[in-house]
């Protein structure tokens, strides 16, 4: 066959010479070299497995240390009763459905855990060796009755330790075994002390026995061939921590055939080594072993290594056709991954900002965009804002009232995703971005906002649109369910009739200020508002009058006093104010400014036009007092008197007797608590 007739022969046609060629020399295939490669590869398998276990291991503890921090954020600042954190426990308990310890262990080195809906005692083994682990940041440990995986999250404030630990039990290992072995690659998975304890698990297809023991060598970054119950494995070790490790068996292939003389292998090498090295090893080995890597790589999930393309032939067909597939997969991957973050982070207890910003990196590195956002139009709960990656988010909730791609999406009704590009004079192209995808954030007939992709230049694939379809859709449930999480919080702590906090809220935070105020030595005030003959009103004039000089009366008040102060609605027509870093005199002030304001102020609905007056009691902390229940007696008093004293006027505590009453009260029972 000439040169010119050889070069555009097919890959069968230069194998079929190659096969006339050496067919004579090639009569049997060195058996130390199968068996060699044979070995090599069994131990590359059960050097890949032992990886591939190690990261599932991994995973678990990934998993469990998010599950450990969504605990420890329950259990912020509900103190050290043990009760609340038992509940707690408890309750995560319940929607964790598995055996995992939940436990918190405080700074007493006692310990609070429960497990399958049960609780831990004091002197359970497992719960000794997990606290301890827990307060020693070891993520594995081995009690006398089990091994575990632990995590654990430290609260600095309140000294304690929230941990979570997972029994590494038979139905653990075997669950990890079942995602590393298939029919055709098979393999067992076993848990072994660094003592050779075999703890749970298959080696070389047997279970472990009760009390058994293996001469298993010490795990390296090697695997290695030895006989385990007279089959020949591969054996690969990985260290867990805890004096742990996972061990990976798979099966050697036995090669059995006659042996050939060394002469004849010889003979055989340099005959056929012609014709093998310049063709099949240029034509065939090295496209095939390039081939075959990249196939492995394919299995073992790394689909962002390229396929080598090489010749138009067979070969360099079939290498097109998994590259096409490899993109496939690797778009579908990294789709179904975004997915699943997306709904992680929409799930996880963090603000909604952070999540919103998490779901935009997110879709950024999958959709290898260079930037996305999520913009969300201002409703009754919260005001217009932006989220995004890769632009600086001033001044992007405008675009939703544009004629841009954002203003396109936001006000599409089409319920999927479009993709728009971006005139040289729209406010999208200032930023740099040309090419978008843009969902709308729609929940029913209500707009939240838009999500969208951007690109400096190219545009997107269909598998793009998918993805911001589907996250669009994830996006507008979060925000629906923020919204009706915000009203229902709103409505909670504010009075309907004025839009001012309610009784509740106002005790609470009266008492976190007194708090906070006594720890960083500052003054604080309240004052107690009551409408001067608020009956007879309601009586002349009815009550939705009376409504309205509720509504009236609290409208000036809110506007009479700083933004950082609280005004609430005290009941009826009693009102009260708390003003932080506020002196007595300075309350006065504030407290003669409110008379003032009504006094020019009517009520709408009556004619002629119907003025009211208000009369105020204060007391100052700690001026007064140092007890928040005191402060609201002391300042209720000096309403009092200065109704008595005629109405529509200020009487500060101090003003009166009471307070001096109030102080030797205090002083008493200080006095007592020092004894």
């Amino acid at each position: 066959m000439s040169r010119r007739s050889w070069r555009p022969a097919s890959f069968s046609v230069r194998f079929a010479a190659v096969i006339v060629v050496a067919g004579a020399v090639i009569a049997s295939v060195p058996l130390l070299l199968t068996q060699a490669g044979i070995r090599a590869e069994a131990q590359d398998r059960a050097l890949d497995k032992v990886g591939i276990a190690l990261n599932l291991v991994n995973a678990q503890r990934s998993a469990l240390t998010t599950f450990a921090a969504g605990i420890a954020q329950q259990l912020h600042g509900s103190g050290p009763d043990p009760g609340s954190q038992r509940g707690v426990l408890i309750a995560d308990d319940a929607h964790d459905g598995s055996d995992d310890v939940l436990g918190v262990a405080g700074a007493d080195h006692m310990a609070v855990a429960v497990q399958n809906g049960g609780t831990l005692g004091q002197g359970d083994p497992d719960l000794v060796a997990l606290q301890r682990a827990a307060e020693l940041d070891e993520s594995t440990v081995a009690s006398r009755t089990q091994s575990w995986l632990v995590a654990s999250m430290h609260d600095a404030g309140s000294g304690t330790t929230v941990f979570v630990a997972r029994p590494l039990s038979p139905a653990f290992i075997g669950a990890i075994d079942t995602n590393l072995a298939t029919a055709a690659d098979p393999a067992d998975l076993a848990l072994v002390s660094d003592q050779g304890a075999w703890l749970s698990g298959t080696v070389a297809g047997r279970l472990a026995p009760s009390g058994a023991r293996l001469a298993i060598p010490p795990a390296t970054d090697r695997a290695v061939v030895v006989t385990l119950f007279s089959v020949q494995v591969a054996l690969a070790s990985a260290d867990l921590g805890g004096g742990l490790r996972v061990v990976v068996t798979t099966p050697v292939a036995a090669v059995s055939a006659p042996w050939q003389p060394i002469v004849l292998l010889i003979a055989l090498i340099v005959i056929a080594v012609c014709a093998i090295v310049m063709v099949v090893q240029i034509s065939v080995h090295l496209p095939l072993r390039r081939l075959d890597r990249a196939v492995a790589a394919l299995g073992r999930g790394h689909f962002d290594v390229p396929v080598p393309l090489g010749s138009r032939d067979e070969l360099g067909r079939l290498a097109h056709t998994f590259e096409r597939m490899r993109r496939r997969l690797r778009s579908t991957m990294r789709a179904a991954t975004a997915r699943a973050a997306v709904a992680t982070e929409l799930a996880a207890p963090q603000p909604l900002e952070s999540a919103l910003a998490a779901v935009c990196s997110e879709l950024r590195g999958t959709i290898e965009a260079d930037a996305a956002l999520v913009v969300v139009g201002g409703s009754d709960v919260n005001r217009a804002f932006a989220i995004a990656a890769g632009v600086r988010e001033q001044h992007l909730e405008p675009l939703l009232d544009e004629q841009g791609p954002i203003g396109a999406g936001f006000g599409s009704t089409s319920g999927t995703a479009l993709r728009l590009g971006a005139t040289s004079a729209s406010s999208e192209a200032q930023l740099g971005l040309h090419e978008f995808c843009v969902a709308p954030l729609r929940f029913g007939d209500r707009r939240h906002g838009v999500l969208a992709v951007g690109r400096r230049a190219g545009g997107f694939t269909s598998d793009d649109e998918d993805l911001v379809k589907s996250s669009a859709e994830q996006l507008s449930l979060a925000l629906e369910r923020h919204r009706i999480l915000a009203v229902a919080q709103r409505q909670a702590t504010t009075d309907d009739l004025t839009g001012l906090y309610n009784h509740r809220f106002f005790v609470d935070y009266l008492e976190q200020q007194v708090a906070l105020a006594e720890r960083l030595g500052t003054p604080l005030s309240l004052l107690m508002l009551d409408i001067d003959n608020f009956k007879l009103l309601n009586d002349t004039y009815g009550h939705q009058v009376g409504d309205a000089a509720l509504a009236t009366f609290a409208g000036t008040v809110a506007s009479c006093v700083r933004r950082s102060d609280l005004a609430a609605r005290y009941g009826g027509e009693e009102f009260a104010v708390v003003m932080a870093n506020t002196t007595s005199r300075e309350a006065r002030l504030v407290a003669d400014k409110i008379r003032a304001a009504l006094a020019g102020t009517g009520v709408s609905g009556v004619e002629p036009s119907l003025t009211i007056t208000v009369s105020i009691g204060g007391a100052a902390f700690p001026e007064d007092t140092r007890s928040a229940r005191e402060l609201v007696r002391l300042a209720d008093t000096a309403l009092y008197q200065a109704k008595r004293e005629g109405r529509n006027r200020t009487s500060m505590a101090s003003d009166t007797e009471v307070v001096q009453t109030g102080r030797a009260v205090h002083h008493a029972e200080s006095r007592r608590v020092s004894l």
